[in-house]
């Protein structure tokens, strides 16, 4: 019988010969090729040691003990960790009542009404109706005072107990989505809090949302920093209303958005506890009132209207950080909520999604997973100390009213998104599906119609998609079936490495590859086989040795056959060279691939 030896039985290793064997695998590349690092440029080494983290005065604490970092309870609800918070977007109050229904009765715990959905106080008395309010918390999405005060009405129409509704009143919110901050918006919340805070007790009065932020191409950090002074406007508000500082922190509940890398998104949640239970314990509040209620939302802007199905793995890791980071309440957006209003099919897999993770994959058994791993120990206090930084800049601008009207919270958050979006365009970062393996040729998902839209607005953070400028693209070369003849030269394996790539940026744009895997005997029957395809557009791919041989030839070949525009696969040695042959474009790894492939469309006629 053959003996596995167990993890104690290994030879002992240690971190020096661990970094002899990768400083080998660089082959004398620096160090730092194996650094990544976040959207705020913080550094993800290739390894965590203990030393990296280890402080003597750690300020983390037990969970459910301020600063709240491993999270808001010290014992997690067995059967609803996390409230699955599902948003009610449908157009008509009698569709989306069937939708909240439907939700409720398959496994949601809470709605969110969306903003517009209803229209009156009618309108969200029958959106309720049937509603086990006692039972499932009701919020709004994007909340105006008036909204509220329906809700509030009809709540108390029901003469029932309710579990603690979240009114999300969010004026700082409606100026970061529109632009504009209504007279008097902030005294008006406060005002209707104060009135009704008798009859809710429990109630969230305030959002502070740091969803525009990201949405609009920001950082962790700047979406963390946009919360944390969204909310102290708010602790402004309340308190300056009479509200004690112990329940006006109590009364406001942020917002996040969550993408799909896990461990940095979970970080992020307990980064965000973290700075603001230091926010509360400068107002002076007790330490059990220090904890910031989180509601997660996963991210819009990481969707994709092609190869949508890809969205419900984005959405299931983004999900999974927001569990493992700690979240309160957890939204996830339907997989075709970048091509508009969801179907029952797709509500049902994003229902489905929480209720896998959470009584499949059983993530709420476990008080904060992530704690104790030396990276996210790490990450979790970089990006407090970044967004504390980015708060405190918000703050000495007069607070993010006065941020956002003189322009400082945009102009930073727009750097970050060139930034981030350069590397999207040189894919140094990919969106599976678009940027990298797209499957041309594909219907899109079935959707319930399209989502009402708004022109950017004046002063406004514009909500951005990273594959949208791809998407573009794509549409118009599948929309005018364009083609590309690939004049492959030598043998399969010697043009397949630089053959595949041209497919799979061509594919980005729309564009079809032709006999990519073709083999020809000679350069007369490469030229032959161009005219039969009938292209005007040829790509020639080949190993480095086969460009040096057959490159110039077969492109004077080409142009002499009636090609009208011809590509490169691959860097030149001599570009001047291949030019006065007759190549037109060169196109290779690192190169802003936007950019290639609108030439690519010029080319082929494409506007």
């Amino acid at each position: 019988m053959t003996t596995i030896p167990l993890a104690a039985d290994f030879p002992d290793q240690d971190e020096a010969r661990w970094r002899t064997l990768a400083e080998a695998a660089l082959k004398g590349a620096s160090w730092d090729r194996l650094v990544a690092r976040t959207a705020d440029g913080a550094p993800i080494q290739p390894l965590y040691r203990e030393p990296d983290f280890a402080t003597a005065d750690d300020p983390s604490g037990a969970p459910g003990q301020a600063p709240f970092v491993r999270g808001a309870h010290a014992q997690r609800d067995p059967y609803l960790p996390w409230q699955i918070r599902q948003l009610i977007e449908a157009p008509d109050v009698k569709t989306a009542h069937s939708e909240i229904m439907t939700d409720l009765e398959r496994g949601v715990s809470s709605i969110e009404i969306g903003a517009g959905v209803a229209k009156s106080a009618t309108d969200m008395k029958a959106l309720l109706d049937g509603v086990l309010v006692d039972l499932a918390p009701v919020a709004l999405d994007g909340g105006s005072v008036e909204a509220a005060q329906w809700l509030a009405a009809a709540l108390k129409d029901v003469g029932a107990a309710t579990a603690p509704p979240a009114f999300n009143i969010d004026p700082v919110g409606a100026l970061m989505r529109d632009g504009v901050l209504g007279d008097g918006a902030m005294k008006a919340a406060t005002t209707f809090a104060q009135a009704q805070r008798v009859v809710f007790p429990h109630a969230t009065w305030f959002r502070a949302d740091g969803r525009p932020v990201h949405e609009a191409g920001g950082s962790e950090a700047q979406e963390i920093a946009a919360a944390l002074s969204s909310g102290i406007a708010a602790l402004r508000a309340l308190t300056d209303a009479g509200f004690p500082v112990d329940e006006a922190g109590r009364a406001i509940l942020f917002t996040v958005a969550v993408g799909p890398d896990i461990l940095i998104e979970a970080a992020k949640l307990r980064a965000l506890r973290l700075t603001w239970a230091r926010v509360m314990e400068a107002s002076g509040a007790k330490p059990e009132a220090r904890a910031a209620q989180i509601h997660a939302v996963t991210s819009r802007r990481m969707m994709t209207r092609h190869d949508a199905w890809t969205n419900m793995l984005r959405a299931t890791a983004a999900a999974f950080g927001a569990a493992v980071g700690a979240a309160d309440a957890i939204t996830v957006l339907p997989l075709t909520d970048a091509l508009g209003l969801p179907t029952p099919f797709s509500r049902r897999i994003a229902r489905n999604t929480q209720l896998v993770l959470m009584e499949e994959s059983h993530l709420g058994h476990v008080i904060d997973p992530a704690g104790g791993a030396w990276f996210v120990e790490k990450l979790t206090r970089d990006l407090a100390e970044e967004a504390w930084k980015e708060m405190q800049g918000i703050e000495a601008q007069g607070g993010i009213v006065a941020a956002l009207a003189n322009g400082v919270v945009q102009h930073e958050v727009e750097l970050i998104r060139q930034k981030r979006q350069k590397a999207f365009a040189t894919r140094r970062e990919s969106v599976t599906g678009v940027t990298d393996f797209p499957l041309l040729g594909t219907q899109l998902p079935a959707t319930a119609g399209a989502r009402p839209s708004s022109p950017p607005k004046p002063g406004a953070l514009t909500p951005i998609r990273w594959a949208e400028p791809f998407e573009t693209l794509r549409d118009k070369g599948e929309a005018a079936r364009a083609q590309v003849f690939f004049a492959t030269l030598g043998p399969l394996a010697e043009f397949s490495a630089r053959s595949n790539f041209a497919k799979n940026l061509f594919a980005v744009g729309g564009v079809e590859a032709l006999g990519n895997e073709d083999v020809h005997a000679d350069c007369l029957a490469l030229v032959e086989a161009f005219h039969k395809r009938g292209a005007k557009v040829a790509a020639l791919c080949g190993s480095d040795a086969r460009y040096a041989s057959d490159a110039v030839t077969v492109a004077e070949e080409l142009k002499a056959a009636g090609a009208l525009w011809i590509v490169y696969a691959g860097k030149p040695a001599d570009e001047a060279l291949l030019r006065a042959a007759g190549v037109d474009q060169f196109v290779f790894a690192g190169q802003d691939a936007l950019e290639a492939l609108r030439t690519l469309h010029a080319s082929l006629g494409i506007k």
